[in-house]
């Protein structure tokens, strides 16, 4: 709704089809272990990534009688929030905060972490729906012993509708522009469009009718998995900058095409 809401004041059209839905981890040993060595004070630094994640790791402290004991070392750990909603969590429960990216990105957490230094040293990373090997790959570059917190997946909406008509106004032309924010968005739409027999029909809509709009080298890299390359991608990595991006962009063809007709 955040996305539709910037759409509106810009005055374009919203068109909402939800393609993600977040689930609980059935598994959750490999994040109540890290929760205990947390809990032992074993790790000095961690990172929470995620409004959800991080309520989500408190809920499981909670769930196992540990939250006290949580927050209590929390207070002596290097806490790392990547942006506005985790921070929000945090703050809700009482968590010093000591490091907040400029760029709420993996790229500026690592960025910011630069001149840390890190051998040695345990980092606990609160995952989202998917796995973050850059952020994970570029922590253990720096000598850090990571321990990933998987709390939830992200998988299809149980109501396919709307990414079914999405994918059919889409082949038809009906869209101008679609907007990316994850990776999971377009293997998600790629996955449905497939069950439709409708996959290349959708990339090459996407190649050739829709202006792609995309946050992130993540979701640019899914994309060229389908040889689709976005036409706008935000300086920033927030919604914001994107919608601001696009609306930039179609002013931009528009006066492209007022010059072409005079």
């Amino acid at each position: 709704m955040e996305l539709a809401n910037l759409i509106t004041k810009l005055n374009g059209t919203p068109y909402v089809a939800p393609s993600v839905r977040e689930v609980p981890k059935q598994d959750r040993g490999p994040a109540r272990a890290v929760l205990e060595a947390i809990c032992r004070n074993e790790i000095p630094l961690i990172i929470f990534l995620t409004g959800v994640g991080t309520r989500a790791f408190l809920a499981l402290a909670e769930e196992v009688g540990r939250r006290e004991s949580l927050l209590q070392v929390l207070k002596q750990m290097f806490v790392v929030a990547r942006g506005p909603k985790p921070i929000a969590a945090l703050r809700e429960a009482g968590v010093r905060i000591d490091f907040v990216p400029e760029a709420p990105t993996s790229e500026g957490i690592l960025s910011g972490l630069a001149q840390r230094s890190l051998q040695g040293t345990g980092v606990a990373v609160q995952l989202y729906g998917e796995e973050n090997p850059f952020l994970v790959d570029g922590l253990k570059r720096r000598g850090a012993i990571v321990h990933e917190i998987p709390l939830y997946d992200w998988v299809l909406p149980v109501d396919r509708e709307p990414m079914i008509r999405l994918i059919r106004d889409l082949v038809a032309g009906a869209i101008d522009v679609i907007a990316f924010t994850s990776s999971p968005q377009i293997k998600n739409l790629f996955e449905v469009a497939q069950q439709l027999t409708m996959r290349e029909q959708l990339a090459k809509a996407l190649r050739q009718n829709v202006t792609v709009a995309v946050v992130g080298t993540v979701c640019e890299a899914t994309l060229a998995a389908e040889r689709i390359r976005p036409a706008i991608q935000s300086e920033k990595p927030t919604m914001g900058a994107l919608i601001h991006a696009i609306a930039e962009f179609i002013t931009q063809q528009e006066g492209q095409n007022v010059h072409h007709a005079q």
